[in-house]
This record gives C-alpha cells, sequence and structure tokens, in this order.
C-alpha cells in the first residue's frame, strides 16, 4: 500500500499501516468468497508478537507486547494488517451492536452491556444486521461463541419462564431463532465468564456443557461445520462465520481462566519484562493478571490457527476471506487505571484488524 487509509466500518475507525502486503489471492477470489470473522474479547492490538518483528515494528509507535502468538504472525504475513484500527464504542455489547447492524450505539439498541436491568440495551429486532445482508446474498451463516447483544428474559428453553442464570441481574442470556437475524447455524450464549465452564445453545436450543477451555472448544466446532460434519451447512453455498471468543477477556487470575502450556511462555517471566508499556503502574494490585491475560492470548492463537490450518486441509484457504479483530482492548496497568476498557485511550481502543 502507498498511503495510509482511513475507512469507517460498522463501529471502527481503521487506519492501515503504510507498506503492509495485501495479499495477492484477493484480486483472484470468486464472485462469492467463504468469509469468517473471529474476534476474541478484550484483545488489545498491542498484544501480537510480529509487532516486534522486522518488517512490522517500524510501521508503530509503540513496543509490542511480548507474546507468544505463532499463528498470528504468520497470518499477518500474507495479510493487510491495520496498525490503528479504533472500537469507537469500546465495550463489549455496543461494539457488537455497532459491528452486527453498522449503526453507533444511539442507533443500534445497544447504549450499555446488556443485563437484565437494561431494557433500553437489546439488539433492534427491526435492525438488517450483517447475517441478514449474507443471507440475503445466498450465504450459509454460522454464528459461534458470545453474542452479548440482548436483554436477559426469562426466556431459558429448557426451562420455561426463567432466565438462563440464576444470579440477579441475569447478564447470561438466550437468543431464540427469530432473534438471530439471518444466523441459520448457531452454536452461542450470551455472556459468561467461566473460562472452562462455557455453555452454549446450538440451533435447535439444546444447551450444551462441554467442560472445555472456550477458544479451543469453538474452534473445534468452527472445524466441525467446516468439515461438515453431521451435514450442519448447504455446501452449494458459500458460507459467512462469525466467532466471539471470550478470552482474553476477565477473569484472568489462575489457571481456571487460561491452559497451562500456555501460561508456560510467561510463568518465570518477571513483571517488568512483560509490562513493558512506558505508562504501565507495576504497583497496581492488577499487574499479577498480565501473566495470565497473556497465556489467554497465546491459547486464541492456537485456538485460531486450528481454524486457519482447517482452511488449508480442506483447500478452502484461496477462497476464503479472514478477518481477525476484537470488540475492545485491555488497559492492564497503563494508564493507572483499573477498568479494561470504556476509555479513550489507545490500550483500550486499538484492536487487531488482520484480513
Amino acid at each position: 500500500m502507498n498511503k495510509p487509509i482511513n475507512l469507517l466500518v460498522g463501529g471502527l475507525t481503521l487506519f492501515a499501516a503504510q507498506g503492509c502486503k495485501v495479499p495477492k489471492q484477493v484480486a483472484a477470489q470468486a464472485d462469492h468468497p467463504n468469509i469468517i470473522y473471529v474476534f476474541p474479547d478484550q484483545y488489545r492490538n498491542q498484544a501480537m508478537g510480529f509487532w516486534s518483528q522486522d518488517g512490522f515494528r517500524d510501521k508503530v509507535n509503540f513496543q509490542g507486547d511480548p507474546v507468544h502468538t505463532p499463528n498470528l504472525d504468520a497470518f499477518a504475513r500474507e495479510s493487510m494488517v491495520l496498525s490503528s484500527a479504533q472500537s469507537n464504542c469500546p465495550l463489549s455489547s455496543p461494539h457488537r451492536g455497532m459491528l452486527l447492524t453498522g449503526m453507533y450505539p444511539n442507533r443500534s439498541g445497544v447504549p450499555l452491556n446488556c443485563n437484565s436491568t437494561r431494557p433500553i440495551s437489546s439488539l433492534r429486532e427491526d435492525a438488517e444486521c450483517i447475517g441478514d445482508v449474507f443471507s440475503k446474498a445466498g450465504y450459509d451463516c454460522a454464528y459461534f461463541g458470545k453474542l452479548h447483544a440482548d436483554f436477559p428474559t426469562p426466556n431459558d428453553p429448557e426451562h420455561l419462564g426463567q432466565y438462563v442464570e440464576s444470579k440477579r441481574p441475569a447478564w447470561d442470556a438466550y437468543t431464540p431463532k427469530e432473534r438471530r437475524h439471518g444466523f441459520n447455524y448457531w452454536y452461542s450464549y450470551g455472556t459468561f465468564d467461566e473460562h472452562k465452564n462455557p455453555h452454549y445453545w446450538d440451533t435447535d436450543g439444546k444447551r450444551h456443557d462441554p467442560k472445555e477451555w472456550s477458544p479451543l472448544h469453538e474452534s473445534g466446532k468452527v472445524v466441525s461445520y467446516l468439515k461438515n460434519e453431521g451435514n450442519v451447512r448447504d455446501t452449494k453455498k458459500p458460507f459467512f462465520i462469525m466467532v466471539g471468543m471470550n478470552p482474553p477477556h476477565s477473569p484472568y487470575r489462575s489457571l481456571d481462566d487460561c491452559e497451562e502450556q500456555d501460561f508456560n511462555f510467561y510463568k518465570d517471566k518477571p513483571l517488568d519484562s512483560l509490562l513493558v508499556r512506558p505508562n504501565v503502574d507495576l504497583k497496581m494490585k492488577k499487574a499479577e493478571s498480565a501473566r495470565y491475560y497473556f497465556a489467554s492470548v497465546t491459547g486464541v492463537d492456537r485456538a485460531f490457527g486450528q481454524i486457519l490450518e482447517t482452511l488449508k486441509d480442506l483447500g478452502l484457504d484461496k477462497n476464503t476471506v479472514v478477518i481477525f479483530a476484537s470488540d475492545h482492548g485491555e488497559t492492564m496497568c497503563s494508564q493507572r487505571i483499573e477498568d479494561p476498557k470504556n476509555s479513550p485511550y489507545s490500550e483500550s481502543m486499538n484492536i487487531p484488524f488482520i484480513v
């Protein structure tokens, strides 16, 4: 690319880094390429290993976090990488409302994080969403993982008249078929922060409790969908997939929140070698979370790699556009604030956007 590009797309302000590569295969794409949009929650742009590598470090004005992300590093080298994609409302539900509708939070129906005390915050039923658009264009549409865009109501499909969780206010939500906006395959939930004890509702409203770290479980389900195990998709149609992973969203306190093999990359490293941003406050209690946050980043990279590998194994990689992004970032002791998001700071607003 010869010049930086400034774009506004679905609640994102995007600045493409000068000199980043545009993939050659884009020009050769068929009229209707497959599309996969993977967006883990609370994943800051700085937390990708390639920003510390030749060809990338001179394109940004920050030092990349010392993270192990081999799949994203390889993916970046065959992609368009945006150095400054900004989440225009760096908070989970409002961003998702923007992403799904193309409208700002005052129009999408989702101005606040969704819970049962906030009936004003729920994805508009009359909005034409991205799934509706792709479905009308002839795509088989699938949604996996965290949605967090619906007002929770007592609509548990297995316990009529009850919420899907006992705590109040209720945050988690079941999305019935009439509110799925064009997604014909469903394996999702509202929001639930037990990363090794996730649950999901499938297309028919059956609940699943896999007892597996959620990003790896979700990537496994995406792989199964791509292979069309169980005849779950129309192989005559192109597919549009959205994958809303929850980690590296909090909690990030212990091995209950991440995989040990990913934590091992960071467990013995001193905090001042992990939290390298010049505005970080290492005295904050939250600093100890860095090892677990970065472990989740590495685990998400592993899950993402499984999806990419399957695309290549099935011969789908040359006709599939893959996007890796997030809803917002994570301050992680920068700016001396406890709130990981919901602020105008770079650590909160600047998200990955790789195509």
